[in-house]
């Protein structure tokens, strides 16, 4: 019996004789299966310091190649990780959002060494980044300024699932989905790895640039774009750098030729951005139109370089800002590539084709488009006339998701007539009321030409038979190459202020341009500016346009320790706003004026203080008396329940109405100053004190709306803008 327990002794010495020299002389292979197993979280803990003389792997040995990825959730696809409002800031943060497959959705994985990658956005060239490098758990996922250090590293670990985890070098945690919730505007965090299916993702490949219109702005300063100087449509026009303005001077159009390989189109003049000549400084020039074929000299292969590089396929020399300048008029060339600087790095992103504001529309056919007889009437038909420089010949041309609205002198939207889809329907003014058939896409044509094409009929905006006439009909119609459907976008400014049109008096808001009917005409005895507050604006014969306050209107600022504004301006409803306005930034408190509110604190000061009204408000945080305010307007001017029906300066309640003509604490919810274009100032939380809100975006923390109305004796000279 001993023998045999001897004999077994002596073959577990062997053995383990046999496994110390395997671990030994093969550390790295042991290194290489605990990566295997675990996916690459304990691999430096089991294995020990890396092997200095470690070959740097290979594409094919990389768990992701270096390029450039849209990041689904593993758990629902149709959510992707995002930049925070596609904005170029750093800082902003890393979220959830509804999958778009623009460039703010789309990341740049650069392998850095020892096993960690750098995550970049495409949408701005700038890294992810743990903030602040911090170690704990919660902390935010942001983009920031590139410096290299181990907040911005991040070792990715393919999951069982055949998904992938990012663990950030500076803290060994995991992104994260907050709380596991699928919504748009979920923060991504870190948190520690335990596998958890909201720290799961996947990888898709994806081109660096998309078709369609975008900006080329320097990814080193985003405040400056390539330009076309003065918007030229001149055929071998050299282009410029140029302070970025949104104009059309800086639109282009990317059409793809192959992966990563594009051609990119002025739409100034519908021309190829071209290498002129294929040495180092040779201008790069808009050239030809919409049937130049593709050539060598006109195409460029889209790279990475910490931002987004373009090689000409001609002659592999790189688009290039002459010395790496960001001043106005700076040349575009082409230069060999220089890691070193910043002039061949950009970011390329979708962009509407046309800033919103004032246009003239002028037809190829030398006349302009024209509200006839300058009429206010819905049905009012549009036509073509001679320039004249008149607000009937101005439109207001504003993005929507379902196309562009175009509207007139009056508001009205273009709109073809009963929403018809045949060719020779009328286009007339009508009322906005979201249809289809009031939006319009525009496309790119050559000589900086666009054509317009109804959203719901697929026709073209076209002058009827292509007269050139005065008077000529603007109908739609099906696309062709004809002049008749050829417009070129003017930016111009609307004339405000007061004017007398058909008999009768208008006068224009200043801020949005909304043509005001049959304003009162201020007495012609009272000229004198200080009788209704310089926040009027006046004209020669002192009649005065109403406008909304601004913060430019309180010279000595505002917040808690700005003093309150004293010989207000204006009438009742503006020194409202101006007394509101001063106070943002004051503190969430009750009984602080003018220091700090709650929300009926607020509306019972601004009101007071604007009206000579002793407008109550609440004797304790939880007794506020928002329902006092309440019944006070609804007696004197009424509740509506419209939202779209507020004015400057009413109130808005939020609660339950039974329980607030009860008087009842439980009735009360919220109540906040309407300001305009669904803003609103109120006293919010003790998170955000006094501030400026949205009302469509705040309204479902506060629930239940009930209604607006007005404290006032409206005495205003002209009416009131909504």
């Amino acid at each position: 019996m001993s023998k045999i327990i001897h004999n077994k002794l002596f073959i577990l010495c062997i053995l383990l004789i046999i496994f110390i020299f395997i671990i030994n002389t093969n550390i790295s292979y042991a290194r290489k299966i605990s990566f295997d197993l675990h996916g690459g979280l304990i691999s430096t803990i089991v294995g020990g310091e890396e092997n200095e003389n470690e070959a740097e792997p290979t594409d094919e040995d990389k768990i992701v190649k270096d390029g450039a990825y849209i990041i689904p959730s593993a758990v629902n696809e149709n959510y992707v990780l995002d930049i925070d409002n596609s904005s170029l800031d750093k800082g902003r943060n890393l979220q959830l959002w509804s999958r778009t497959g623009e460039a703010n959705q789309k990341f740049y994985f650069s392998y850095q060494g020892d096993g960690y990658y750098k995550i970049s956005s495409v949408f701005s060239a700038l890294p992810l980044d743990v903030k602040d490098g911090s170690k704990e758990n919660s902390a935010n996922i942001r983009q920031w300024d590139d410096n290299g250090t181990d907040a911005q590293r991040f070792k990715i670990i393919k999951n069982k699932d055949e998904t992938y985890s990012f663990i950030a070098k500076c803290s060994g945690k995991a992104l994260d989905i907050n709380g596991g919730i699928y919504k748009d505007g979920t923060n991504i965090q870190q948190w520690d790895h335990i596998d958890s299916k909201a720290q799961h993702f996947k990888l898709e490949k994806t081109d660096l640039v998309n078709e369609g219109i975008v900006s080329i702005k320097k990814a080193t300063d985003y405040k400056v774009a390539l330009d076309v100087p003065n918007n030229s449509s001149k055929n071998n026009l050299a282009l410029q750098l140029y302070e970025v303005n949104n104009s059309l001077a800086q639109r282009f159009e990317i059409h793809k030729e192959g992966t990563n390989e594009i051609r990119i189109r002025t739409v100034s003049s519908g021309g190829w951005l071209t290498e002129k000549g294929d040495e180092n400084g040779a201008v790069v020039i808009q050239s030809g139109d919409s049937s130049t074929p593709a050539k060598d000299s006109n195409t460029w292969m889209v790279e990475w370089n910490n931002g987004i590089t373009l090689k000409n396929k001609e002659s592999g020399l790189y688009l290039d800002m002459d010395w790496g300048s960001t001043e106005n008029g700076t040349k575009i060339q082409v230069w060999e590539k220089n890691n070193d600087q910043s002039s061949q790095r950009y970011i390329i992103n979708g962009e509407e084709l046309i800033q919103d504001g004032w246009y003239e529309i002028d037809s190829a056919l030398g006349k302009r488009l024209d509200l006839d007889n300058s009429g206010s009437d819905w049905g009012t038909n549009i036509h073509m006339w001679e320039a004249n420089n008149q607000n009937n010949q101005k439109f207001k041309i504003t993005y929507t998701d379902s196309g562009y609205l175009i509207t007139t002198m009056y508001g009205l939207a273009l709109d073809v007539e009963n929403g018809s889809k045949d060719n020779g329907a009328n286009i007339r003014q009508w009322e906005n009321n979201g249809a289809t058939c009031q939006r319009w896409w525009p496309e790119v044509m050559d000589e900086g030409y666009i054509k317009l094409r109804n959203a719901n009929s697929g026709k073209y905006l076209d002058v009827a038979n292509a007269s050139k006439d005065n008077g000529a009909n603007v109908q739609q119609y099906d696309g062709n190459d004809s002049d008749a459907q050829l417009w070129k976008l003017n930016t111009t400014t609307f004339v405000t202020g007061w004017f007398s049109m058909n008999g009768a008096m208008y006068c224009a808001d200043p801020t949005t341009g909304q043509i005001i009917k049959n304003c009162t005409r201020v007495d012609p005895t009272m000229t004198d500016p200080s009788q209704y507050g310089a926040i009027y604006d006046f004209d020669s014969e002192g009649r005065a346009t109403w406008h909304v306050p601004t913060f430019d209107d309180l010279p000595e600022g505002h917040g808690k320790n700005a003093p309150v504004p004293t010989n207000l301006q204006g009438d009742q409803r503006q020194r409202t706003l101006l007394l509101a306005l001063s106070r943002v930034g004051c503190d969430y408190k009750l009984f602080s004026a003018p220091t700090g509110f709650v929300c009926d604190g607020l509306t019972a000061w601004s009101i007071t203080n604007a009206t000579g009204i002793r407008f109550r408000q609440g004797t304790a945080i939880d007794d506020q008396d928002m329902s006092w305010q309440y019944i006070y307007i609804k007696n004197k001017n009424g509740i509506k329940t419209d939202i779209s029906q507020a004015k400057p300066g009413d109130i808005i309640f939020w609660g339950d109405p039974a329980n607030i003509e009860n008087h009842s604490t439980y009735g009360s919810r919220h109540v906040s100053i309407y300001y305009h274009d669904g803003l609103m100032i109120h006293a919010a939380d003790e998170a955000h004190g006094v501030c400026i809100g949205d009302f469509n975006t705040d309204q479902n923390a506060f629930h239940d709306f009930i209604g607006v109305g007005s404290p006032y004796d409206d005495t205003s000279k002209c009416e009131i803008p909504h």
